[in-house]
């Protein structure tokens, strides 16, 4: 994140960015100055408790993530799990394996859930993507969620 936090930090003309903020948190207990100001939410190849809040497998997580949604916003995540990890995830092959009914406890609706292109893949500029790429027998997922928006009293329409 150092590195990273630099080069946000230069000038515009040296592809400095300054809509970027840097947060070291869990993401079971997420800032509250964060919560419903996101856009947009990326993951990449979460592992441990991301991976199961990624996947909505665990409430504490999975409530995390949603937190930094606003009305209308995205999570995208790129997530790969194998039955050789031994993590007890089950196969996401088996259609959206309730991850679309997980995800609406929490107001977020499954938009898609499939394989992972190689292009999109490599595009995560992610180390780990480029090792995954090679292992041909390893699936990467891609989960796009959608923020469900606000009805006129306020509240959102499925929680």
């Amino acid at each position: 994140m150092a590195e990273a936090s630099r080069r946000a930090a230069a000038s515009r003309k040296r592809g400095g960015l300054d809509n970027v903020l840097f947060v070291l948190a869990g993401v079971e207990r997420p800032p509250f100055e964060l919560c419903g100001i996101a856009d947009e939410v990326t993951i990449y190849f979460p592992w441990g408790s991301l991976l199961s809040g990624a996947l909505a497998l665990e409430q504490t997580p999975a409530e995390g993530i949603a937190s930094f949604v606003r009305p209308g916003g995205r999570v995208v995540a790129f997530v790969s799990v194998a039955e050789r990890d031994r993590l007890g995830i089950p196969p996401l092959d088996d259609a959206t394996n309730g991850i679309a009914e997980r995800w609406s406890s929490f107001g977020l609706r499954l938009d898609c859930l499939r394989r992972a292109t190689r292009d999109e893949t490599v595009a995560t500029g992610s180390t780990w993507a480029k090792r995954l790429t090679t292992d041909i027998q390893r699936p990467i997922w891609r989960l796009d969620l959608v923020r469900l928006s606000r009805s006129n009293d306020g509240q959102a329409t499925r929680r």
